[in-house]
């Protein structure tokens, strides 16, 4: 998905969202600079516009050449976009994993449901418990249960979506539900799909490590 971007202008109103192209038309054009604030869908805080490289902020706007008017405002103690290859790698594998949960989930679910009795040790063990419940319910059971199983996967496609956008909250919440969900095969005694949960923690939160560190500025 291509990044956007949006402006906080002179009258403290928001304009965007507006692509990169957009953006440096609005720099060109002087219709912004850049001291103006600016964020990007992938982030949640604020920083001048000077600061994403991306941008093509005219040389007199650019934080060194800044007159005195505009250095008077705090951009020293505004968050830098941090920008590390491999830091940045874990953090999109780490949060690429919400999305392996809830993918393999919802197809160990769909399995079940159709009466095979495969799948994937990687899958969550809630889901397992609904479909086992399906089992015993008579008439519209199974509608019942793939609505449950859905939820279930939502939550965490919804952990992998901001997690992918920097948001520790969404590791920290994810990571707490996986470890829960990996005590229903610590009680079964499944002890291949609890191995694969605690690799998983691992990488989770190795990507949380690395969302931390870009988020520090």
């Amino acid at each position: 998905m291509e990044l956007t971007y949006r402006v906080r202008g002179t009258d403290g109103k928001e304009y965007g969202p507006a692509t990169l192209a957009e953006i440096n038309t609005w720099l060109r054009e002087g219709r912004i600079d850049g001291q103006n604030e600016t964020t990007r869908s992938d982030i949640d805080y604020w920083v001048p516009a000077a600061n994403f490289s991306e941008l093509e902020v005219p040389r007199a706007t650019s934080p060194a050449a800044a007159p005195a008017a505009h250095a008077a405002r705090p951009i020293a103690a505004t968050p830098v976009i941090r920008s590390n290859p491999a830091t940045e790698a874990y953090l999109k594998s780490g949060a690429s994993w919400f999305y392996w949960i809830a993918g393999l989930s919802l197809i160990n679910s769909v399995v079940a449901l159709s009466g095979s009795q495969w799948g994937f040790v990687l899958g969550l063990g809630i889901t397992q418990i609904f479909d086992a419940i399906e089992q015993n319910i008579q008439g519209g059971g199974k509608a019942i249960v793939l609505v449950l199983d859905l939820i279930v996967v939502g939550v965490f496609v919804f952990f992998g979506v901001f997690a992918h956008k920097r948001h520790t909250w969404a590791f920290v919440l994810g990571m707490i539900l996986y470890t829960l969900d990996g005590l229903i095969f610590l009680i079964g005694q499944g002890w291949l799909s609890l191995g694969f949960h605690a690799f998983v923690l691992f990488c989770l939160f190795r990507g949380f490590k690395a969302c931390r560190e870009l988020n520090v500025g």
